[in-house]
């Protein structure tokens, strides 16, 4: 089974903090938000904790992580073993959930870890939103430098403009906004969120139909349609 852009994370902005640090969705502590596999760590851990005043039934799963076409793909694995696969938290207490490779390998490859809440069947406190989270999960990949990556635009036929990065390198790229400015010549708002760029793969946005330009001439060389970019600029 296939699902596409399914969202990077729900009830948290977990993707944004370090992954070394503990981060907190709804009533639901996790350490860390990252986990890797290597040389040295044949299996990821990530520490739950319960922060409710109820019991909470979690169900976690592993996905396998690809990027097609500039969108996110994500597919059903049996390659990674997540134990438990499903539990339940008592208040105040925690769960140590272990993931590894069913057989281990040196390739790199990209996963992620869902960790989803089990909803009750009859709430007794009116509408829940069941928790939902997404954390990368990078076997034998390293993080790569933003150096790495190839941006181009080019304005769709709706005139939309479109962004594109590339990943020339090895390791995988977390896009910031500050680095996706610094690299496109683009002031670009909060509505757009970047994410990772997987090595050899590519990420695209839209960006919007009006461009705000802070460097003409770094966004001319990124850009597809000059004489576009050129009008554009002149405009700013």
């Amino acid at each position: 089974m296939r699902m596409k852009l399914l969202p990077a994370v729900c009830g948290a902005a977990l993707l944004a903090a370090a992954a070394a640090m503990p981060a907190s969705a709804g009533t639901l502590q996790v350490n860390p938000v990252l986990l890797e596999i290597n040389a040295g760590r044949r299996t990821a851990t990530v520490t739950l904790r319960n922060q409710e005043a109820v019991p909470v039934t979690i169900r976690a799963y592993p996905l396998a992580w690809r990027q097609d076409g500039g969108d996110e793909s994500y597919d059903e694995t049996s390659a990674v073993i997540v134990s438990p696969p499903i539990f339940t938290i008592a208040p105040g207490a925690t769960q140590l959930v272990r993931v590894g490779l069913r057989t281990p390998s040196v390739a790199p490859q990209a996963y992620r870890l869902i960790i989803e809440e089990v909803p009750e069947a009859s709430p007794t406190d009116g509408i829940r939103v069941a928790l939902r989270l997404n954390l990368p999960l990078y076997s034998h990949l390293r993080a790569g430098e933003a150096a790495a990556l190839r941006w181009t635009s080019w304005q769709e036929v709706d005139g939309s403009w479109a962004l594109e990065a590339v990943n020339a390198g090895t390791g995988y790229v977390r896009v910031n906004h500050d680095a996706a400015q610094a690299a496109t010549g683009l002031r670009l708002g909060d509505h757009v969120s970047f994410g990772t760029v997987l090595p050899g793969a590519a990420r695209r946005w839209r960006i919007g139909t009006g461009l705000d330009v802070s460097d003409p001439a770094r966004f001319r060389r990124i850009a597809r349609t000059q004489d576009r970019v050129g009008a554009q600029a002149s405009r700013d």
